[in-house]
């Protein structure tokens, strides 16, 4: 038990030193990452189709839509495709009553037949149907929760257009920010989605450069998604937008975080849906990323520091620690979340310790099962990422 006891200070100790280490890399990476950003472009030549595909009503999903039909982008060059997997689903309705109040915008709605379904990843099978209906060269795909300001489609095409990279662009992506948490919940998952994924993301750009993606945005020239296989192969995968990511880079190109921060709007969610949702982003980082996933155990410094404290004697000692790792885990959200413009960590940082206990607790429970959920389905989570529908 002696040994035992010892054994754990020592991994402990190495995990506190790993974490200050971590928490100095967030604030360079998120810096870093700043100083990249592009400026709009000014010359919005590009044609883009932007590619929705839906499932549900999300909160406030009429001025999601919305957001992305009043772009400041010259109407000739962009249209908006949505598609759901059921023709009998809400969302379409909502889409297909903006297309009649915006008619001089090219909005379609595709109805999507359930005999196209060839795997069990429903939103890759919903974008194969857009396919043959797009008209424009650069595809935008993002998930039906996000919403965007008026600049977003000339942010977004800014890094096709610019001389800053050694290789040719072949995808960009955006950030995200929890918006409109308006639960405990959904603030909790704001946190977790500003504090602990985004700045785990930059470091990732910075140490090994990008290699994957965000649903909140997956802008990839037509060219470039023939050239790395199409969508086809991802009909079974959980993670279609990180392999697009990963494949795109794989295949010579770069690919860029864009300096543009997107709005994951949440809404009045429940616990037991903010609990669902993030141990199936945990359990497919796992999948898909294992020993990284098990090395990402540094990164939880508040929940590590009171493991530490219950190995320990001496009570100041312990206090001082356990208080000293909480105060460094502030200063560098505050830091950080200045730098990527997300408001959540700094508006409630007093629920930071509640956050990052919740998702200590994930990151363990993400290692007792491969069974996720996923729009109302369940799902079996293979080794390497595939899904198998339960």
């Amino acid at each position: 038990m002696r040994e035992a006891i010892l054994l754990a200070r020592l991994l402990l100790d190495a995990c506190l030193l790993g974490y200050l280490v971590y928490a100095y890399l967030t604030v360079v990476a998120a810096w870093q990452w700043r100083r990249a950003a592009i400026p709009p472009t000014q010359t919005p030549d590009l044609g883009i189709s932007i590619l929705k595909p839906v499932c549900g009503i999300d909160p406030y999903a009429e001025e999601n839509f919305r957001s992305f039909i009043e772009q400041d982008y010259p109407l000739h060059r962009f249209q908006i495709l949505f598609t759901a997997y059921d023709s009998d689903d809400p969302a379409l309705a909502v889409a297909a009553d903006l297309k009649k109040r915006y008619p001089q915008h090219n909005i379609r709605v595709v109805l999507n037949s359930p005999n196209k379904l060839q795997g069990n990843n429903r939103k890759v099978a919903n974008l194969l149907a857009l396919l043959p209906f797009v008209e424009h060269e650069l595809l935008v795909i993002a998930d039906s929760d996000m919403r965007v300001g008026p600049d977003y489609l000339r942010a977004i095409s800014a890094p096709f257009l610019s001389d800053n990279f050694q290789r040719s662009v072949g995808l960009v992506t955006c950030p995200y920010r929890g918006a409109f948490a308006h639960s405990f919940a959904a603030q909790l998952e704001a946190l977790g989605i500003g504090a602990d994924f985004i700045p785990s993301a930059l470091v990732s750009r910075m140490l090994e450069g990008v290699g994957f993606a965000f649903g909140s945005t997956i802008a990839i020239p037509k060219t470039v998604l023939e050239r790395i296989g199409g969508l086809q192969p991802l009909l079974d995968e959980i993670a279609d937008d990180f392999l697009l990511g990963q494949k795109v880079r794989q295949a010579g190109y770069e690919v860029v975080i864009a300096n543009y921060m997107v709005d994951d709007v949440l809404g009045p969610i429940a616990f037991k849906e903010m609990w669902s949702r993030r141990l199936r982003w945990a359990r497919t980082v796992r999948a898909y990323r294992p020993i990284g996933y098990a090395g990402s155990l540094i990164t939880h410094g508040f929940a590590l520091s009171l493991l530490w404290a219950l190995t320990q004697s001496p009570l100041d000692k312990i206090a001082a620690i356990v208080c000293g790792i909480l105060m460094v885990r502030l200063l560098t959200v505050f830091i950080v979340s200045s730098l990527s413009d997300d408001p959540a960590p700094r508006k409630r940082w007093y629920l930071l310790p509640v956050s990052d206990l919740v998702s200590f607790a994930i990151y363990v429970a993400s290692w007792c099962g491969n069974r996720v959920q996923w729009r109302g389905e369940r799902f079996r989570l293979q080794a390497g990422g595939k899904l198998e529908r339960i």
